[in-house]
């Protein structure tokens, strides 16, 4: 998953691995436990970016969907969509709240 995250949306692994520390990562809206999950068609995964100042029950989050994975010889090739800055709920199961780090900024 943090190899499809920083392929597809440029984010470098260690901003990954603090992304997931701080438990903004979330497959299928769920959070995610361990860095290095297996990605299957049809998967929604979320980086949370922040919660939106209009309303604290939405969420700006970089999106992607993965339409189809094909498997090479000697690589995977995967066809994502993404969005980069979607405004969503916040998450039935298991809510994100953010830190007071967070909420500073």
């Amino acid at each position: 998953m943090d190899a499809i995250l920083k392929s597809t949306l440029g984010v470098a692994r260690n901003k990954i691995e603090k992304l997931f520390y701080e438990s903004k990562i979330r497959v299928n809206g769920k959070k995610v436990l361990k860095k290095s999950i297996p990605v299957r068609v049809d998967y929604e995964i979320d980086v949370i970016k922040s919660v939106s100042p209009k309303n604290p029950a939405h969420l700006y989050v970089a999106r992607i969907e993965i339409l189809n994975i094909v498997a090479k010889e000697d690589s995977i090739a995967i066809t994502a969509r993404r969005f980069k800055n979607l405004l969503i709920e916040n998450y039935e199961t298991d809510p994100y709240k953010p830190s007071t780090a967070d909420e500073d900024k």
